[in-house]
């Protein structure tokens, strides 16, 4: 346990904490000025990275040196992020998003790979002795909310032991339920205030093939069934198709705009779920205005850490669970590529691995992987994402062991447990049709058919 963590004191007498509470209020700068060169800085993730505190660290780049700073998914692009400020601050995410990438092309990040459910092992590795993030202001018994990604704030591993831990309270934040995101005022050293509007993902837009895609899935989705529902288009679509479904669970990484519409038309009711009945279990919220609205306060919501969502056996513990996630290529003899594209980086693994195993184990589970049939490159040529061999370099996200469904907008296949010259005739059928005749003519070639 860390020097601070040592001191810290749970007071939770009503009353008592509103006095420590304004003691420890700071200003942004003076909160940056807290960070000394060689720190290991945990700054949590999406909306809850402090948007003061992380402006006023970007403003001292060349004072410091070898700062690094653990993060996931910004959703700001922060001067410490810079290519300018490199000699200053080092950058290692949890998860890629946009941001990262770019951070990554100007070689001041790096992605620490691992799925989800050792997130509290990351944290523990990392040892950070400095922890930065924001969070809702306190109730009336003096606790704080994680909020919207308080996930990748793990306590035990990574706020209870460092030194320093430094709170910066937005009122915008939803106070998102459940034990595990609340944070007493004793448990934290400094407070910034600082209200701004939190970074809102408009709903994204279904493409003509997300929506063939999504049919195919709701079509495998039966009553009372407990769902995963990943992140973009195509989880969008899946959530817009399934209002004639009744009574389904959700236990899932994240949530987005779709699953509270779902709970307000009675779709979502978690009310078969043997495991947490009545609840969706979730770890991470990304949305709206009106969806931020939406989760806070709402008790049909249980936010736990996401390395207690994301374990397998927790996932497992849910009879006929549905897992469903996007891919970003397969070759043919059912590997999944989800994470990058030759050595570039694109996102992370996050859950899929996870989910993709608790399905397996669960009782009446479906595994499910998603993918366009086709992508067009920078020339404006058409290319398929089902390949004889993934281009070199390309990270192997789901082995070929572990695939059971496979969908494109051409249709459903099922390659678990086939030969390769199986899967392989399985997987041209389902690609898009003008590569078909040559995706034939390879897998002779290699002898797979």
């Amino acid at each position: 346990m860390g020097r601070g963590a040592q001191q810290r004191r749970r007071d939770e007498q009503a009353g008592t904490w509103g006095n420590d509470y304004r003691s420890k209020l700071i200003s942004a700068r003076e909160a940056a000025g807290l960070i000394n060169s060689n720190d290991r800085v945990f700054t949590g993730g999406g909306v809850n990275i402090p948007k003061g505190f992380s402006t006023a660290l970007g403003a001292r780049a060349g004072e410091l040196s070898n700062v690094t700073i653990f993060q996931g998914f910004a959703m700001d692009l922060y001067d410490y992020m810079k290519y300018e400020a490199r000699d200053s601050f080092t950058i290692e995410t949890m998860f890629v998003g946009p941001l990262e990438r770019i951070c990554m092309e100007w070689g001041v990040g790096s992605y620490k790979p691992h799925s989800f459910s050792d997130l509290g092992n990351v944290a523990l590795k990392v040892a950070p002795n400095k922890v930065a993030f924001s969070a809702t202001p306190p109730d009336k018994d003096g606790y704080v909310n994680k909020s919207c990604f308080g996930s990748f704030l793990p306590r035990k591993e990574c706020l209870e032991p460092a030194d320093v831990v430094i709170c910066e309270i937005n009122s915008h934040l939803p106070w998102c339920p459940g034990e595990d995101f609340k944070v007493h005022v004793s448990e934290i050293d400094y407070f910034i205030e600082n209200d701004n509007p939190i970074f809102e993902l408009p709903e994204i837009p279904i493409t003509d093939v997300e929506e063939r895609m999504a049919r195919h899935i709701v079509d495998m989705i039966p009553d009372g069934s407990t769902i995963q529902l990943g992140f973009g288009g195509l989880g969008n679509a899946i959530g817009h198709m399934l209002y004639g479904k009744k009574d389904l669970g959700m236990h899932s990484e994240v949530i987005t705009p779709s699953v509270t519409e779902l709970v307000k038309h009675g779709v979502l009711t978690c009310a078969k779920k043997n495991f947490y009945p009545g609840k969706i279990i979730t770890a991470f919220a990304v949305g709206t205005k009106q969806f931020y609205a939406d989760i806070d306060r709402n008790e049909i919501f249980e936010f736990k850490e996401v390395h207690w969502v994301n374990r397998p056996e927790n996932i497992a513990k849910n009879d006929n669970f549905i897992s469903i996630n996007n891919t970003l290529m397969f070759d043919l003899t059912g590997q999944a590529a989800s994470e990058s594209i030759g050595v570039k980086q694109y996102s992370g693994t996050g859950g899929q691995v996870n989910f993709n195993q608790g399905a397996k184990m669960s009782k009446g589970g479906k595994r499910i992987l998603a993918l366009a049939s086709t992508y067009t490159d920078k020339d404006g040529s058409l290319r398929s994402k089902i390949l004889p061999t993934l281009p070199e370099g390309t990270v192997v996200t789901t082995s070929r062991n572990e695939v059971e469904y496979v969908v494109t907008e051409y249709g459903v296949v099922d390659i678990s447990f086939d030969s390769l010259s199986v899967r392989a005739k399985k997987l041209i059928s389902v690609a898009h049709p003008q590569f078909r005749d040559e995706l034939t003519f390879l897998a002779k070639k290699h002898r797979w058919i």
